[in-house]
């Protein structure tokens, strides 16, 4: 099965199901942007200008018009900036989410396996220790026996 030529299907995948379910969100703050005049300067018009610099420089320089250098690079409009920074600030949302909750997860699995490695470090020790005392009575053993063996020899003599 091919994948198409597509260095990573599934990440473009994730991405996908990423922007459809920000979508939602997305139409909600292109709504409040249209509505607050501030919300819209803080937090939906940065995002989508700075975006559209940097992916108007990288484009540039990829097909080859780079060679005349290109000073400024031109505003967006603000209905489509709205849009734009909307759906960035969506994505970025959800992606926050989804890292918190993934972090979540390695946390509670690092956890587990902290709490798995005290339960058989505690096992080890109390095996050691279990070993340490049949020593101790192996040793007392083998000194009752000496002792018995002197005691038989010294009747044997006599």
């Amino acid at each position: 099965m091919s994948s198409g030529g597509q260095p990573f299907p599934l990440s473009k995948l994730a991405f996908m199901y990423v922007k459809k379910i920000a979508q939602p969100l997305a139409n909600r703050i292109a709504a409040r942007a249209k509505k607050d005049e501030r919300f819209k300067e803080i937090f939906c018009l940065p995002p989508a200008n700075m975006y559209h610099f940097y992916e108007a420089k990288i484009k540039f320089r990829f097909m080859n018009i780079g060679k005349v250098r290109i000073k400024k690079v031109p505003k967006l409009d603000e209905k489509t900036a709205i849009e734009l920074g909307s759906n960035l600030c969506a994505e970025f949302i959800i992606m926050s989410i989804a890292s918190v909750i993934a972090l979540n997860e390695v946390m509670k699995y690092k956890e587990r396996e902290r709490q798995k490695d005290l339960a058989s470090d505690l096992e080890l020790q109390e095996l050691n220790n279990c070993v340490t005392r049949l020593q101790n009575i192996i040793e007392s053993q083998k000194e009752d026996i000496d002792r018995l063996r002197k005691i038989i020899l010294s009747y044997e003599k006599k």
